[in-house]
């Protein structure tokens, strides 16, 4: 399931949305948008720092078993892999904290934002030309950012400490933006060891990184007894919505077109409204999902478009793939 080459980045005209691959890229989105609602409901017994540290930790741990050990490290510049690893560290944490700042719903909604950073940083970093419509479905997904956003109103919770859900929003955004800036700046990385052993050897760095977090965040508050639903948490979000479902969605974007694999990824938004509705009881209302389409719409837009091709521009480097935020 897991291979050790790299991704299918490269636009093949040749690709078709075989139903295998329709179904690869909706079971990985389905299982990132049950990742926030799992996360959401564990951070009652592991607080958000611990948690994505588990996380990472479970899902280098598979991959690693995986790849049979063959690691790949030494075979890219070690200030990649640093680099990258602090991309990943960032983007998790802004990803759980904003979840339990504002619910497992809306962090998978924001988070379905990430291809419209996919596009601003291959322009700013790689020199990509866009079409029209690709800034146009940028606005239409900021728009619908702005109206989740406005829902939540204050920055602070209603009690007065802490923060409240509107910063929960901008961390999630926050966290999209890392992690498309993961496109750019491990690309290198991707192109010398394949996607998963980048993605494993980020995953090591961004433990030793956040480690240091972890002793702070529990001081004063010792872990209760781990049950097995939090054991199950745990391995969920590590095998199923790390090491799992990036296996099925390069598989299933390698063989398909850029637009199925961005319709395909509106299940992580789906399944996370769902079962935040279901299993947590929040409520989401009109204004939520009036904010959902438009992002929806926005990302849609981007993909349809695409990059300028080659022929067309100097001196860009390959289009960016339209990349999930698991």
């Amino acid at each position: 399931m897991i291979s050790a080459g790299p991704p299918g980045r490269t636009a093949l005209p040749d690709r078709r949305a075989t139903p295998g691959a329709v179904a690869d890229l909706v079971a990985a989105a389905a299982l990132w948008g049950g990742m926030y609602v799992v996360s959401a409901a564990t951070f009652a017994q592991i607080p958000p720092l611990t948690l994505a540290v588990l996380r990472l930790a479970v899902g280098a741990a598979t991959l690693a078993i995986a790849l049979r050990g063959r690691l790949g490290f030494g075979a890219a510049p070690a200030g990649r892999v640093v680099a990258a690893g602090a991309v990943v560290a960032f983007t998790i944490v802004l990803q759980f904290v904003g979840t339990s700042l504002t619910g497992g719903a809306e962090g998978a909604v924001l988070t379905t934002t990430t291809p419209a950073f996919v596009l601003v940083f291959g322009v700013a970093l790689e020199g990509q030309r866009i079409r029209a419509a690709g800034w146009a479905g940028v606005a239409v997904a900021l728009a619908g950012v702005t109206i989740l956003a406005a829902r939540n109103g204050s920055l602070v919770a209603p009690s007065g400490h802490g923060w409240g859900p509107l910063a929960g929003d901008l961390l999630l955004v926050a966290s999209a933006a890392a992690w498309a800036l993961f496109s750019s700046v491990g690309r290198p990385l991707v192109e010398r060891v394949g996607a998963f052993r980048a993605i494993l050897q980020a995953s090591c760095v961004a433990i030793v990184l956040l480690v240091p977090l972890v002793p702070l965040e529990l001081a004063g508050r010792p872990l209760p007894a781990l049950k097995p639903a939090t054991v199950g948490a745990v391995l969920y979000l590590g095998v199923a919505a790390t090491a799992f479902a990036w296996s099925l969605w390069y598989r299933g974007y390698a063989a398909a077109p850029a637009t199925v694999s961005a319709a395909a990824f509106f299940a992580q938004p789906v399944v996370g409204a769902a079962l935040g509705v279901a299993l947590l009881g929040e409520v989401l209302g009109a204004a939520f999902f009036g904010g959902a389409v438009l992002v929806g719409l926005g990302v849609l837009l981007i993909a349809a478009a695409g990059p300028v091709p080659r022929s067309e521009r100097q001196g860009a480097g390959p289009a960016a793939p339209v990349a999930g935020a698991g």
